[in-house]
This record gives structure tokens, sequence and C-alpha cells, in this order.
């Protein structure tokens, strides 16, 4: 009962300060999640170590608060888009330091830095592009956009969970997660496809194909990203990959579906919306 009472009272701050971010404004927005980046990763990379690994945290974190700078100020056309090249020689950085400080499993640790790059720098930038969805005009922003991505992936999960409990059987992976079947899965999809639908009527972006299409695609990206992070965390023997989140564990924990499926889903409405 404790840990039920925490883990809602977490939840509801959680899901305050994300949505209240968005809705302060890109500065704001751009400023926490430059921070969620960072404490992210770093749990990644801690988790990595926990395998016996030495990932390159110092250098890893800085490249990916390079690149959600740079692509950050691209998405306000600070920057055209021929200016990201100059973040290829970036990730050559990454071997070079390896070669210099001489640690164990070189080759696993090159893999695990720039895993962890891709893995948050990326979907992470993608937010702020959710944001200012339209070519060349920065100035329209729209907060509604991104937190239609927040609940689709929301009410994905709490339909999983409910239906889970309720009518779960058959097992979706049990290998990677026990936890998850067929009918919560299914259950979520469904659930989170009807909250989308009453959600975005009140905004004039899509038609009903395109919201069930934009729902479907973009919870199946978010369940593989949580079975990714459980392959991880199972890989590591680890439980939650924090707990600064009561009840909940780390930010990875609770940005893991979000992570596969913010790319999704902007590619998805910048093709409709462009």
């Amino acid at each position: 009962m404790k840990n039920l009472i925490a883990r809602t009272l977490t939840g509801a701050v959680y899901i305050i300060v994300v949505v209240g971010s968005i809705l302060l404004g890109q500065f704001v927005f751009f400023s926490l999640f430059l921070l969620v980046l960072v404490f992210t990763q770093n749990e990644f990379y801690r988790l990595s170590k926990k395998g016996g690994n030495n990932p390159q945290v110092i250098p890893g974190i800085t490249i990916s608060v390079i690149i959600y700078t740079l692509l950050y100020l691209t998405s306000h056309c600070y920057y055209q888009n021929n200016t990201l090249l100059a973040l290829i020689p970036l990730f050559i950085i990454i071997p070079i330091v390896e070669i210099i400080r001489n640690k164990t499993n070189p080759v696993q640790n090159i893999a695990l830095t720039l895993l962890g790059i891709i893995y948050f720098a990326i979907p992470f930038s993608v937010f702020n592009f959710i944001l200012i969805p339209y070519t060349n005009h920065p100035e329209l922003y729209k907060p509604e956009l991104l937190i239609g991505l927040m609940v689709i992936i929301w009410a994905s999960d709490s339909g999983a969970y409910i239906f889970g409990k309720l009518l779960g059987k058959h097992k979706l992976i049990e290998r990677i997660s026990p936890n998850k079947t067929w009918e919560g899965t299914i259950g979520g999809s469904i659930f989170s496809i009807l909250i989308s639908i009453v959600y975005f009527h009140f905004f004039n972006y899509f038609n009903l194909s395109q919201i069930i299409i934009i729902t479907l695609l973009t919870v199946i990206a978010g369940t593989y990203g949580d079975l990714a992070e459980s392959l991880i965390k199972r890989n590591f023997n680890v439980k939650d990959s924090g707990n600064v989140l009561p009840g909940h564990g780390g930010l990875f924990d609770r940005f893991d579906s979000l992570l596969f499926a913010a790319p999704v889903y902007f590619v998805i409405i910048y093709l409709i919306l462009n």
C-alpha cells in the first residue's frame, strides 16, 4: 500500500512537471529535458558498468548534450541542416579516447558509449522537432502535439496494466519481460486509440484514420522501447535503472517507451502536416 501511494504521487508529479514544461514554452522544455537527457544517459552508463564494462561517461554525455543543443537550434532554424555535418567528427573522439585511457574491454566500451549517445540524444532531440513540426516555421510552437505523444504512451501503459491484470494469460516475450501479456498489449493499444480519438478531436490536425494509424504505430514502437529497456536490465541483472523516482525506479524506466515512440510519431506527423 505504501509503495502504491508513493508510485501514484510520483506519477502525478511526473506528469505535472513534463506537461508543465511543455506548456511553459520552448526554453523551459529544452532546459528540463537537457537535464533529463543527462541523468537518463548516466543511468544507462551505470547499468553498463555493472556488466564489467567501462563506457566513457563524460565524453558520451558531452557529445549527447552538443547534439541535443544543435538539433534544438536547428529546429528553430538558427542553423541550416548542413551545419549538422559538423557533428560527424564528434564520434571519432570515442575510439581516440579509448585508445588513450587503455581500459579493459575496449570494443565493448566504445560500443556502449556510442549506443548511449544514439539511444538517448536522438530521441530527446526529436521532442523539440515535434513541438515545431512545420518546416521553416519555428514560430509555430505546437505543445498539443508533444502532449499528444505523451497521451498515447501513457494511455497505452495504463490500458496494458489494467487489461493485463484482468485478462492476461499469454506472455508476450517471457524471456525478456515475464509480466507483459498479449491481452495487456492489445487492450492497451485499443484503450490508447480511444483516448487519442478523444484528445485529438479538440485539435484540427488529423482525421480519424490518421489518428488510428498514428496511435497504433506509436504504441507498437513504444512497446518495443519498453522491451528493449527490459532486455538491457536483464542483461545486467538489475530490476530498475535507478531510484530517482520513488515507486517507479529511474528516469530510463519512465522514458523507455518514449525513446522509441518519439521518432516514429514525429516521422508520421511530419509527413501528414508538411
